[in-house]
């Protein structure tokens, strides 16, 4: 088995073991399963799952299409051609097929199950096409996979989900089934909270206030007058909306039975730093129960700085009072060449920035925690990257008509496929006037997920 092979095939594997029971486990060791290149998977002649690993995948998926699976609808791409010899059936039909079966018994995918996996996970989009924003940051609007509508395809849940139903089949008959009754855990919902504003009142929140009542007016427009109401309001009241949110946050997730992450920004004030300074964070923590993860949020300015990530890791380290493992990017900067080698070396074991700042949906293609593949040492980074697929504001600007039903339906494919799906919410978006539009979604969409069955956790915990 190559290097990628044995990567990819191990992250299948790490995947199944979180989110499968352990009758699928027991069914994926028992089932004959091998990676070969197309022409010996079409000539091999058992009851076996041949995946063929030296078609390449253009990083534009091609061939898209559609198929029910366990009560979803699961999306593919790059299909083959089904084998011209004799004795091959298209499964479940010819329209929408998942596999190709010979009549010896042999299966192979109908798509390029290895290739479109590899480089989801590998970031090869992202290496085909150089353009960033000003953040240096590869966005939503960048993707291929975001003018083909499929940013919000968990395309490597869906392909693991079908070879442990293939393999659920083969256990019991002579070919694959389309349904994992008894198979699947709950889904996971990862939740997490970026502390960028503690207090209402620090300078760069109250200038953007400012320049929302004068900028309409220098356009000789209608302006919002409310924005005087907050500036007052937070001089009085600094930790009204912000740092009372914590507590907010944690009493609804506890209400649920769920947990979360608080991920603080500590470090030189500044617009894009953290506005609220570093004092507050300890009184912070205090809030946070003792059992749940805390985090850190990479400055803006730390970003591959080795000298001012230091500072910023001691400095947090030592308000928390211990050692902290885990962390996201403010404004979610991420270089996919650079990030992770460099977050590994300094002692981070789950990352959780790989999302998109302007929409949600699926970086990686995945809903759940993956390692990423080292191009020079030809095995997995020995952290876990946790891709962020839901924030407050991408959510609410994108689905503004009905959030909780985009919520709803993502979790709900989750819970027919296995996975988890990570969500940010920040404080000041609980039950601020200020973003109305945010008021008491949070508590429902935990609701939501209450209801569905799934878990909320911490990425940590998982890992």
């Amino acid at each position: 088995m190559n290097p990628k092979t044995k990567y990819l095939w191990n992250q299948i594997k790490d995947h199944i073991k979180r989110f499968f029971t352990s009758d699928a486990q027991d069914m994926i060791h028992k089932t004959d399963i091998v990676f070969v290149s197309f022409e010996e998977a079409i000539s091999l002649r058992e009851k076996i799952i041949a995946i063929p690993v030296n078609i390449e995948s253009p990083f534009v998926p091609q061939n898209i299409y559609k198929a029910q699976f366990n009560g979803t609808q699961v999306t593919l791409w790059n299909k083959f051609t089904i084998p011209q010899d004799k004795g091959w059936v298209c499964l479940p039909d010819e329209c929408c097929p998942i596999w190709y079966q010979h009549e010896t018994g042999t299966i192979i995918p109908a798509f390029n199950l290895f290739n479109n996996l590899l480089n989801l996970l590998t970031f090869a989009e992202e290496k085909e096409i150089t353009s960033r924003d000003r953040h240096g940051r590869f966005t939503a609007t960048m993707s291929t996979r975001n003018k083909l509508g499929l940013l919000e395809v968990p395309a490597f849940n869906e392909a693991v989900a079908l070879l442990v139903a293939a393999c659920s089949g083969l256990q019991k008959q002579e070919s694959p089934v389309y349904d994992l009754n008894g198979l699947l855990k709950p889904p996971v919902l990862i939740l997490s909270h970026d502390n960028d504003i503690l207090l209402g009142n620090d300078f760069w929140t109250q200038m953007v206030r400012i320049y929302r009542i004068f900028e309409p007016l220098m356009r000789f427009k209608k302006t919002d007058y409310n924005n005087l109401r907050w500036i007052i309001q937070n001089s009085r009241n600094p930790r009204q909306y912000y740092f009372d949110d914590i507590s907010r946050m944690v009493a609804v997730e506890q209400k649920y039975g769920f947990a979360s992450t608080f991920y603080f920004l500590n470090g030189k004030n500044g617009r894009f730093g953290a506005r609220s300074g570093s004092p507050i964070i300890g009184e912070a923590i205090k809030y946070i129960p003792l059992d749940w993860e805390v985090g850190i949020h990479y400055n803006y300015d730390t970003y591959l700085d080795e000298y001012r990530f230091k500072r910023q890791v001691d400095e947090l380290q030592l308000i928390a009072g211990k050692e902290l493992i885990s962390g996201r990017g403010h404004y979610l900067r991420f270089d996919s060449l650079k990030s992770l080698h460099f977050l590994c070396d300094r002692g981070i074991l789950c990352d959780e920035t790989a999302g998109y700042s302007d929409r949600i949906g699926y970086r990686c293609g995945i809903a759940g925690m993956f390692q990423p593949y080292d191009e020079l040492k030809r095995e997995a980074i020995p952290i876990w990257e946790m891709p962020l697929n839901i924030m407050d504001s991408t959510l609410l600007e994108q689905y503004s008509n009905d959030p909780i039903a985009t919520f709803r339906g993502m979790l709900f494919h989750l819970s027919k496929v296995g996975g988890a799906l990570s969500l940010l919410w920040h404080p000041g978006m609980i039950c601020n006037p200020e973003f109305p539009e945010s008021i008491g979604i949070y508590s429902k969409l935990l609701e939501t997920a209450y209801k569905i069955g799934a878990e909320g956790s911490p990425c940590v915990k998982i890992i």
